[in-house]
């Protein structure tokens, strides 16, 4: 049996405010996409068009576990983003800026992943963890801060694999 099916189970339901709390937040953070969707769609009006996914995805998918990468600069990973801040299905979130430019070891290369919001197996490819690159569990829209500490998702293509000297 697995733990997932169980985790229901182990906790207590919320307070009637509490449950309204987290129901502002979902409100509050699907307007908050779909504002940056619209500012990244008014912005490619005036903007010159940019290419998304530009950077050779071949250079990138020999990444594996134990592989020492870098995360890429802020402006090559915007480039490749879509209007909705997404690379081939893959989510770039605004904590993740933070760790541009820095270099990770690859904890683990991701082929599949329980999503809880359809709760379903999900395949996915060209997808990493990095070693010690959590979610911080700050909510702005939210007064406590989620302690799950979930890893977040890389696609390959965001990463630099670095040739380790012999």
């Amino acid at each position: 049996m697995c733990q997932v099916e169980c985790v229901s189970d182990l906790g207590q339901k919320l307070s009637p405010i509490n449950s309204i709390l987290q129901i502002r937040v979902k409100i509050l953070r699907k307007t908050k996409r779909n504002a940056i969707y619209l500012k990244n769609r008014i912005m490619r009006i005036f903007k010159p068009k940019r290419q998304t996914g530009t950077l050779i995805e071949k250079t990138t998918c020999d990444i594996r576990s134990g592989d020492l990468v870098r995360v890429r600069s802020k402006d090559e990973i915007k480039n490749m983003l879509d209007d909705r801040e997404k690379y081939r299905g893959c989510l770039f979130i605004d904590e993740m800026y933070e760790h541009c430019g820095n270099t990770y070891i690859v904890l683990k290369v991701i082929d599949y992943f329980f999503d809880e919001a359809r709760q379903k197996i999900c395949r996915c490819r060209n997808t990493v963890i990095l070693e010690g690159v959590l979610c911080s569990g700050r909510q702005r829209l939210y007064k406590v801060s989620c302690d799950r500490n979930c890893f977040f998702f890389w696609h390959t293509s965001w990463l630099e694999k670095i040739k380790k000297e012999a």
